[in-house]
């Protein structure tokens, strides 16, 4: 387009002719026609025409920028202005501006293109058309820099015991400021901080680092920060965690207990290494030994591949033999230091049974396991068991080591014993010589169940319901906590369960079962459950009371059927109630006898000779006066003779009465 490098708007000047032209009219028409079609294009292009001067900005991310119009100041008359990049940025049409981003705003005085805060995606080359121009005075080229993208994740290309190789991209955008170099931050372990190990510095910018001064068999991950002129970017995502090679352990043991426990064999604890200085895995422990006196060379080891372990008994000793006994660990890469101690073994009665355990409590039974004494001093041949309860001691037959013993762990069960009673246990050793020292433990056997509940009540509660009670069965151990009723549709064989919370305080429970089938019959029963003393998971349960049947009618609740209670009648209350009846019945029979003998013996006694006469005579016009109401009832009362020639007639209670008391005085005044 060398050809057409003449303004556009000289082509609108050239005249056209009809009929045959120059060729330079040819060709300014030609040039004409071209812009025409490409004036839309001519606006984003805007090299395409000539060189236009560059106006640069530079900003940083996150502040304020202005962009001045090249060529536009407050004295120029502006009717159309289009800011542009690759879009439309901001424009002024018809006296109104017009914004395409709310952080863009247009200045009225001068038409520059205010940029509040600016990002990094705001870096681009802006033009600014005045008055439908097609190509700006100057060019206004934006730069924003920014902190760059996080570098990419850091991967371990190698590693060793000590050191670690790494590599991680760059960032993906560096925010128009290069990288000046990178920061790599560490973690120990799965859980650790990053601030827990200093931060390491790269020279550079290269994205490899060599990591080094790391310790053996150690978990790590790293993470880069990359660092640019604005600071500091967000940090990577972490490593794959890692762990590095293992080395030889470096830490010794800790010799807490050295001592012989019999003639033949001697005892060594321990406490491990700091685990920083295993270096490994922690596989367990070597422990050597040879006598001290004689060939060196002479060592016997013995590998305790349990790193939890920190105890052992070595046997087969010499009697009064003085030893040198070592302990390091190990991990797969080889031994650690040794620490090295001198025992001598010796002779005398055995110590108590270690670990004396209660393994299982039942009503009946109790299963104990213990171990070997500490200090055997002497072969252990056997071990006798002993159980105190009410002041009586029982011995089981002594038990043989042969008999009893599985790892190492000696097992018995005593067995026959009654529920709910405390027993004192004491488990001695025994050699050929001596009895050993007692280890002792003291357990109550557990509950049994309770006996079976009795029925109280069964009814008929809906159409399909029913309602059942019962009572607190007769004896039970510490408490009763459950009730099952356990209930069966005739019709099929699979019966259903409920459990019910109980309280021993409560004498009588019931229950209404609910969405039964009406017109089936329903045998039930009912269970008491406590639990167990010893494992309070554990439910003990009783034996089922007698199975009771009872078929479900419709209207069913309008005929009740009568209370179960008299079947089950509790004949200890029964008893208890009849004993008191009596006792009390006996003390009234007493407290009657005594009242009459007080109240009635007098009046048939003779009066003593000393009554004086005012007093006789008072009595005899008493005697009279009844005499005379008596006569006057008799003339009241209707006789009739019967046909054997008896009179019989009634007489009102009151007139009876009446008579007796008559009766009475005429008796006290004979």
């Amino acid at each position: 387009m060398s050809f057409c490098r003449e303004s556009p708007l000289a082509s609108s000047r050239v005249g056209w002719a009809v009929g045959g032209g120059s060729g330079a009219n040819l060709g300014f028409i030609f040039c004409g026609l071209i812009f025409i079609l490409l004036d839309g294009y001519s606006a984003t292009r805007i090299f395409d025409i000539e060189s236009i001067p560059m106006v640069r900005y530079t900003a940083v991310a996150g502040r304020n920028v202005t962009l001045n119009c090249p060529g536009v100041n407050e004295h120029s008359l502006v009717d159309a202005l289009v800011w542009k990049t690759s879009q439309t940025v901001a424009e002024f049409v018809n006296g109104l501006p017009i914004v395409r981003n709310p952080r863009v705003t247009l200045l009225p005085d001068n038409f520059s293109l205010h940029i509040r805060p600016t990002v990094a995606s705001d870096t681009a080359e802006y033009s600014c058309l005045v008055n439908d121009r097609h190509s700006p005075e100057a060019i206004v080229d934006l730069l924003v820099q920014d902190v760059p993208d996080p570098p990419g994740r850091p991967l371990v290309v190698s590693f060793t015991s000590r050191s670690v190789h790494l590599s991680w991209a760059h960032s993906q955008d560096s925010r128009n400021a290069p990288v000046s170099y990178f920061i790599i931050e560490t973690r120990v372990g799965e859980n650790g901080g990053w601030d827990q190990a200093a931060t390491i510095r790269t020279k550079d910018n290269a994205t490899t680092f060599q990591v080094s001064n790391l310790l053996p068999f150690t978990v790590y991950s790293f993470r880069v920060i990359a660092i640019n002129e604005l600071g500091r970017s967000p940090p990577s995502k972490e490593s794959y965690y890692f762990v590095t090679l293992r080395e030889a352990p470096t830490g010794k043991p800790v010799t807490t207990i050295a001592h012989n426990t019999s003639a033949t064999s001697l005892y060594i604890s321990w406490k491990p290494p700091p685990p920083d200085t295993i270096l490994g895995e922690f596989l367990g422990y070597r422990i050597t030994y040879r006598t001290r006196d004689r060939n060196p060379d002479d060592v016997k080891e013995i590998y305790i591949r349990d790193s939890s372990v920190e105890s052992h008994e070595i046997h087969n000793l010499e009697t009064y033999t003085q030893y040198l006994v070592s302990i390091q660990v190990f991990n797969p890469e080889g031994l650690g230091p040794p620490t090295t101690v001198l025992v001598m073994t010796d002779e005398g009665v055995p110590s108590r049974p270690r670990n004396l355990s209660i393994l299982e409590v039942t009503s009946t039974t109790i299963r104990i396991s213990w171990q070997e004494p500490e200090r055997k001093n002497g072969v252990i041949h056997g071990y006798r068991v002993y159980y105190v309860y009410q002041n009586q001691t029982l011995l089981h037959l002594p038990i043989l080591k042969s008999d009893a013993i599985q790892n190492s762990i000696y097992y018995y069960t005593l067995s026959s014993l009654k529920p709910f009673t405390d027993y004192r246990l004491i488990v001695a050793a025994f050699t050929l010589r001596y009895d050993g020292d007692a280890s002792e433990a003291v357990i109550r056997t557990d509950i049994g169940g309770p006996s079976a509940p009795k029925f109280v009540n069964l009814t008929c509660y809906s159409e399909d319901a029913l309602y059942l009670a019962w009572r607190i069965p007769a004896y039970y151990y510490n408490s009763v906590n459950h009730y099952i009723v356990n209930y069966r549709n005739m019709d099929y064989t699979r019966s259903r369960e409920i459990r019910i919370s109980a309280n021993a305080s409560i004498v009588e429970t019931s229950v209404v079962l609910q969405n039964l089938s009406m017109g089936s019959s329903y045998e039930l029963k009912v269970r008491a459950a406590s639990i167990s003393v010893v494992n309070p998971h554990k439910v003990i349960l009783g034996p089922f009371s007698d199975v009771r049947k009872i078929t479900l009618l419709a209207n069913c609740d309008q005929h009740q059927p009568p209370s179960l209670y008299h079947h089950y009648a509790d004949y200890d209350l029964i008893v208890l109630a009849g004993a008191v009846i009596c006792c009390f019945g006996l003390l009234l029979v007493i407290l009657a006898i005594v009242l009459w003998k007080k109240c009635f013996n007098t009046s048939y006694t003779h009066e003593p000779d000393a009554i004086n006469g005012h007093h006789h005579d008072q009595k005899l016009a008493q005697q009279q006066q009844l005499q005379q109401q008596q006569q006057a009832q008799q003339t009241q009362i209707d006789w009739k003779p019967d046909t054997n020639g008896v009179i019989q007639t009634t007489v009102p209670v009151t007139k009876l009465m009446q008579n007796g008391n008559h009766r009475h005085m005429a008796i006290d005044g004979d």
